[in-house]
């Protein structure tokens, strides 16, 4: 089904569908930016696109801001429709505070087998700290996948997983896994080793898993590679030529992220995948 070629008028929702892309969109060329990569994104999946824009309003002024919030969703809706015009799509108005709004959207992404897409502003510099804060705010509290795009990458590059320890990332691996098969592109696994015999058995425990995820996907090209760099500057060097990059939360409790997380978002190359295990993964239960 060929989406309209205008905007819908926004509704109050659903704001996720199943195996469908919700993209939270403000205005701004990076959330732009962010609609056209999930309206690709809808289009590998074979789902419906769903572009969200949360803002609380004042009741004495909403029929002014509620303008402004339909005028940021019909352009927002225009882009991704001329991106990727079969896309069936839809906007969706939520009148809350923007990461309340969007970490409730993730729980319903998740439940549905969906994803949500945020876009991120910034050059990468120390000074971009407080422009990236929504972004790192939400993926420490979301409840399922989140993808973060910085910065466009190599549409046609490579997946790129960054893993620490494949039986606790085992869902990174996954999702990375499954992402490079629609894509059609190979998947390079990094891992950034403490020592080379650490090295070598972390190897063969990765190639074991992959070897073990091929089966259902085996159309997937799939290498490993162990590096003794900083696993920041590993994962940093890599996103440039990637078309996607996946890593895990790295948190030890809710809230928090790991710090390669937050490296990822903020100075990636490429859209980066923040692999929060799914409803009911073994991932989920640890």
């Amino acid at each position: 089904m060929t989406a309209p070629t205008t905007a819908p008028h926004p509704g109050a929702g659903p704001a996720a569908e199943r195996n469908g892309v919700t993209v939270a969109v403000d205005g701004t060329d990076a959330g732009l930016r962010a609609a056209r990569w999930a309206a690709d994104e809808a289009a590998a999946r074979g789902g419906p696109l769903t572009l969200v824009h949360a803002a609380p309003y004042a009741a004495g002024s909403a029929g002014s801001l509620r303008a402004h919030a339909s005028r940021i969703l019909a352009r927002a809706y225009t882009v991704a429709h001329r991106h990727a015009p079969d896309v069936p799509a839809h906007t969706v108005l939520l009148d809350q505070d923007p990461l309340a709004a969007l970490v409730e959207t993730s729980r319903e992404t998740a439940r549905l087998g969906g994803l949500l897409v945020l876009g991120l502003a910034g050059t990468g510099h120390a000074g971009d700290a407080l422009v990236g804060s929504l972004a790192l705010d939400l993926v420490s509290r979301a409840h399922g996948p989140v993808v973060v795009v910085p910065r466009t990458g190599n549409p046609g590059g490579p997946v790129v997983a960054a893993v620490g320890d494949p039986v606790a990332e085992l869902g990174v691996l996954t999702q990375a896994h499954r992402a490079a098969a629609r894509r059609g592109v190979r998947l390079e696994v990094v891992h950034a080793a403490h020592s080379a015999s650490e090295g070598a058995d972390t190897r063969d425990a990765l190639e074991r898993v992959l070897q073990t995820l091929a089966l259902a996907r085996p159309e997937v090209v799939a290498s490993v590679e162990v590096v003794r760099e900083r696993p920041y500057e590993a994962v940093v060097e890599r996103s440039g030529s990637a078309g996607l990059l996946v890593v895990g939360p790295g948190r030890g409790h809710r809230h928090l992220l790991g710090s390669i997380t937050r490296t990822a978002i903020r100075l990636a190359g490429c859209p980066v995948l923040v692999a929060i295990p799914e409803p009911g993964s073994p991932d989920e239960a640890r």
